[in-house]
């Protein structure tokens, strides 16, 4: 059964959670995700690095040009994969939902 981070617990459910992400992009434009912090309901910010980038893709949802990664990252002992997604407009990562 997956989960998402909610109030620095994990339950289960489709989120859509603002991130601040560090990323690396190459000279043709390709973006790389490393990892990213978020904060909690208790206003804890975590750290979680990526461990793989499982696929990319690019997607217009509604007009909205936005990028989706999907990839597997670990939330404190648990390893997770997980979809994010970066919009080209307004140029914010956010985490879609854990897969």
């Amino acid at each position: 059964m997956e989960e998402m981070l909610c109030g620095g617990m994990l339950t289960e459910g489709q989120i859509n959670i603002p991130i601040q992400m560090m990323a690396l992009t190459d000279r043709d434009g390709r973006m790389t995700p490393l990892w990213f912090r978020l904060e909690t309901e208790e206003h804890e910010v975590k750290l979680c690095r990526i461990e793989q980038v499982v696929s990319r893709d690019e997607k217009k949802y509604v007009g909205v040009r936005e990028k989706q990664f999907i990839c597997k990252t670990r939330l404190g002992k648990v390893c997770k994969t997980l979809e994010m997604r970066y919009s080209v407009e307004t140029q914010k990562w956010r985490i879609f939902q854990f897969l």
